[in-house]
């Protein structure tokens, strides 16, 4: 029933529409027999090591409110650890502690931007980034990368260049191809957004999920310091999606900014999960990012037979697939897959892609459930090809 208040409503909020990964993922729980290969979530549990801190610190009445910008004690245990794995010098008053990466992403985007701003992002991209961009009447500004094999070419990225562009993203390993930026991206996109003084927002959540030895970031460069936000979550790797946490690096002036805009968003984190969350630090993610290579290993291996073309992914639990031979938009395609097959995908359409002819599937749940539902992927393209030649 339609609401006789809602022309009252923010007007921006009305533009926003429910998210397709989520449409399909419910209509897949919904339906029995069903596989689904839809959401990023870690199929395993959050470690003993850290329910139990979170249980001491509750005993122990970790239980009031919270600095805004976060404990200080894992704000330090964040500078810390980023200095020894990343090689990222940040002092406490650089860090702030958020309700996951995406509600850090949210007050990036109210801090930094301006009513007419804009925004370039290298498509296909994470879908958050739009209807938050929408919010602040910015313009997102989608840059094309697939005729670069999703990496950055320079020349692409200067033509997109005006004098309202404020900021870029990056994701990288990149949600939904699972790509990492080389060398020769991020040399471009440094020098651009020097020249031109453009804040860079690298969303580094599936940073500790890659696997390839040749990993560049951003932050190892010392001139985008002051340039450079980085927004980080211990959701994948640490199987902590429900905790919503997670924290941003902002050079001590950025930061200042951006923790006004935060603090009253959320007022604080929980207070006896941030406590917990100091030992999540300290665990070991190689066996989980093993674990995750081995899988996408035997994934590819199931593609490549059944000749199903992909994006080869180097990172994060997604492969993208593309779909252009069978002459379907990637709904259509994913819609057929459901109610057909009882196999749950996500439309690439959904991420902001160039071309309508790439679906994602998410190799983070089940093992059973990823190699019952790669089967029924391969048992569809197989009929698909049928049809197209009779």
């Amino acid at each position: 029933m339609r609401s006789l208040m809602l022309d009252r409503v923010n007007k921006q909020v009305l533009k926003f529409k429910k998210s397709g990964i989520r449409k399909f993922a419910e209509a897949a729980s919904m339906m029995p027999g069903v596989v689904s290969l839809t959401i990023g979530e870690p199929e395993f549990n959050t470690s003993d090591l850290i329910k139990d801190a979170a249980k001491q610190a509750l005993d122990e009445n970790h239980t009031h409110y919270p600095s805004g910008q976060g404990l200080l004690s894992l704000r330090q245990a964040v500078a810390t650890f980023e200095s020894k794995h990343n090689k990222m010098n940040y002092k406490v008053e650089e860090v702030i502690i958020t309700n996951g990466s995406t509600e850090g992403l949210a007050a990036c985007f109210l801090a930094l931007l301006n009513e007419g701003d804009e925004v370039i992002i290298p498509q296909p991209m994470y879908v958050t980034y739009e209807p938050m961009i929408e919010y602040c009447k910015s313009k997102l500004v989608p840059l094309d990368t697939s005729l670069s094999d999703f990496q950055i070419d320079e020349d692409a990225l200067r033509a997109l260049i005006t004098p309202r562009t404020k900021l870029m993203v990056i994701t990288s390993p990149n949600n939904p191809t699972g790509v990492v930026l080389n060398k020769k991206s991020l040399d471009a996109i440094k020098s651009v957004v020097l020249e031109h003084r453009i804040f860079v927002i690298s969303d580094d959540v599936y940073q500790q999920l890659v696997y390839t030895d040749q990993f560049e970031k951003l932050s190892d460069d010392v001139e985008m310091r002051h340039l450079l936000i980085v927004a980080q979550s211990f959701s994948k790797p640490y199987a902590m999606t429900g905790w919503r946490i997670g924290y941003l690096l902002a050079d001590a002036p950025i930061a200042a900014h951006i923790n006004m805009i935060h603090s009253y968003l959320v007022t604080g984190i929980s207070t006896f999960t941030q406590v917990a969350t100091i030992k999540a630090l300290n665990e070991d993610t190689s066996q989980v990012r093993e674990l995750y290579r081995q899988r996408l290993i035997k994934s590819m291996r199931i593609l490549d037979d059944n000749n199903i073309a992909y994006v080869k992914p180097e990172g994060a639990f997604y492969i993208f697939i593309k779909i252009g031979e069978f002459g379907l938009d990637s709904e259509t395609f994913c819609n057929k897959a459901l109610h057909t097959y009882k196999l749950a995908l996500v439309p690439g359409i959904y991420f902001n892609t160039s071309k309508d002819e790439y679906i994602r599937i998410s190799y983070a749940v089940k093992e059973t459930d990823l190699y019952e539902g790669l089967n029924r992927l391969a048992v569809m393209v197989k009929d698909l090809r049928n049809e197209k030649n009779h």
